[in-house]
């Protein structure tokens, strides 16, 4: 019997410590992100249970919102190797971020490299970088060797604090005019 593994709920672990995370940072008055649901088209119901449904488009990002008034944007991985590969995020999602920096927007990852506990902030920039040469055959990866060691997310009782990177990497690109 051949055995299928689903890539589809890969980061679910690491999505629900974000949720929390969200909720606590929207329950101190930090920031306000909502997940993204995925747009799925049900066509059948049976027995109050949905038995059938497809995806009605690809979807964006894993997470939307406003932290001081600055619009942001990312998505959620987690590898089990000290590189991100490439693949684990799909080119709509990278339109979809380079779009939504062109608007004024902060568009970046959160990588769970979960074999060494570490949560890593990853800026759009380096991600758009990493994509492009893998387009023209480059590396197929983002080596935890390449990212700013300043973008680790520190942990607050156990979970990943992402507003601390994000804070230095508004201020960073924006040259302090926002905080």
């Amino acid at each position: 019997m051949t055995r299928w593994k689903s890539l589809g709920h890969k980061g679910d672990f690491t999505e629900n410590i974000i949720d929390h995370v969200n909720q606590i940072y929207e329950k101190r008055g930090l920031a306000l992100v909502s997940k993204i649901p995925v747009p799925v088209k049900v066509t059948q119901i049976s027995s109050g249970q949905i038995t059938q449904a497809f995806f009605e488009k690809k979807s964006t990002v894993d997470y939307c919102g406003v932290f001081r008034g600055i619009s942001i944007c990312f998505d959620a991985k987690e590898t089990n190797k000290d590189y991100l590969p490439l693949q684990n995020i799909h080119e709509h999602q990278v339109e979809y971020m380079a779009k939504f920096k062109k608007h004024g927007g902060f568009s970046f990852l959160i990588c769970n490299f979960k074999t060494h506990g570490i949560y890593h902030f990853i800026p759009f920039e380096i991600v758009a970088e990493f994509w492009r040469d893998a387009k023209s055959g480059g590396r197929k990866s983002i080596p935890m060797s390449a990212l700013d060691q300043q973008y680790i997310i520190p942990s607050q009782n156990g979970l990943p604090d992402y507003i601390v990177p994000l804070s230095m990497y508004i201020r960073t690109t924006t040259k302090g005019c926002y905080f």
